[in-house]
């Protein structure tokens, strides 16, 4: 369908081409991931922030044309939030774009994602506001398997089907937690009984009421690395991003 459109998205990487022009893959909230071209987007600064910069949220408005394949085409853009503290940070940067990147490779094109486009905004309003970067780390990466349906099953043994009350092993391939005593061999890392806490109460609460869980950053970048395995095997991706912030 073709026409112009008005969508508040974020803007997840850039591409220059040209001299002027710049392609755009952006995160929106009721139109999933578009990709757009924009005429003259490198001379549109003005002030501190340009609204087709890295990381921005921005208000567009968008022209569709009728045949398949092609370009959406920028007309306007606005700021609304420029997240300049992200960009003026290495480490910040790292993250954002590990965030980016992964939702480039998992939301559709033009499918509506408001709960992943909310979770992206929460975690940019975070590292913004100097939150500690494992933390907004893990909370991405377990929200993000919970929208896409892929969160592993905490609860239960996958084996014996028994409540798991203490530590229990992750099992990427089976896709959730197996007693140690169910296991011929070790099937991943193991998790306690405060890890799997954590991860429950990051996976079902209210996005707003998780900013209440007081985990140390530590804490935090031990439990990530452990689920992050498990991310990877079943999104099939792993982002370059990560690999730099983890070198540092």
């Amino acid at each position: 369908m073709s026409g112009t459109f008005t969508a508040e998205a974020i803007v997840l990487s850039t591409t220059d081409v040209g001299e002027e022009d710049r392609i755009l893959n952006l995160l929106t909230k009721h139109r999933g991931l578009v990709r757009a071209g924009a005429s003259g987007a490198r001379n549109l600064k003005k002030g501190r922030s340009a609204p087709l910069d890295l990381f921005v949220r921005t208000e567009l408005h968008l022209y569709a044309s009728r045949k398949e394949g092609k370009l959406k085409r920028i007309r306007t853009a606005q700021v609304i939030e420029p997240f300049l503290a992200i960009r003026a940070d290495y480490q910040k940067l790292c993250v954002a774009s590990y965030m980016g990147q992964t939702l480039a490779h998992c939301v559709q094109e033009d499918d509506p994602s408001p709960g992943i486009y909310d979770l992206l905004l929460a975690c940019f309003r975070r590292l913004e506001e100097g939150s500690e970067l494992y933390r907004a780390l893990l909370l991405f990466e377990v929200r993000l398997l919970a929208e896409l349906g892929m969160m592993p099953e905490l609860d239960s043994c996958l084996t014996c089907l028994e409540a798991i009350e203490k530590g229990a092993l992750l099992d990427s391939r089976r896709g959730g937690m197996v007693h140690d005593h169910c296991c011929e061999i070790e099937a991943g890392p193991k998790l306690a009984a405060g890890d799997l806490a954590t991860l429950r109460f990051l996976s079902t609460r209210d996005l707003k009421h998780t900013e209440k869980l007081a985990v140390r950053n530590e804490d935090a970048k031990r439990i990530f690395e452990l689920i992050h395995r498990f991310a990877v095997h079943h999104l099939g991706y792993e982002s370059r991003a990560l690999k730099m912030l983890i070198s540092e």
